[in-house]
């Protein structure tokens, strides 16, 4: 896929007001060796690669496309990714009151590891805290 077409992608998964990439971040995305993005139907994940740990910088579906698995079946894919990449961790944050995403992070076995104070931008003046995740892909 195109910079462009990820960046559609992208926007159609994420509030209007919460968009946080560019299309010039996606083309530097989609040109960098420490970013992988992966794509399932109507959802997207955007990694950060190091030697040992992924980090979920973004992961979504699209509104229309949501509760029926699609989140579930991509985070499979992240993980799956992942240990191939033989990342040792996966670390993401998500909004203290996003509740379903939080779920099926813990249905994973990810664990809460500390908060980033007033880290989302919500809406003009209003900002939520972010829970910092993580999962150990070590055996």
């Amino acid at each position: 896929m195109s910079a462009e077409e990820y960046f559609n992608l992208y926007k159609k998964c994420v509030d209007v007001q919460s968009i946080q990439f560019t299309l010039e971040d996606f083309k530097r995305f989609t040109q960098s060796s420490n970013i992988k993005i992966i794509k399932n139907r109507n959802c997207i994940a955007i990694l950060g690669l190091t030697d040992s740990e992924i980090e979920i910088y973004f992961i979504g579906v699209e509104e229309k496309f949501r509760g029926k698995g699609l989140g579930k079946e991509l985070l499979k894919n992240v993980i799956s990714f992942s240990k191939d990449y033989r990342a040792c961790t996966i670390i993401l944050e998500v909004g203290v009151n996003n509740k379903p995403a939080k779920n099926i992070y813990r249905s994973f076995n990810f664990k809460e590891c500390g908060v980033r104070k007033n880290y989302y931008r919500i809406r003009p003046g209003f900002r939520q805290d972010a829970l910092i995740m993580r999962l150990s892909l070590e055996t």
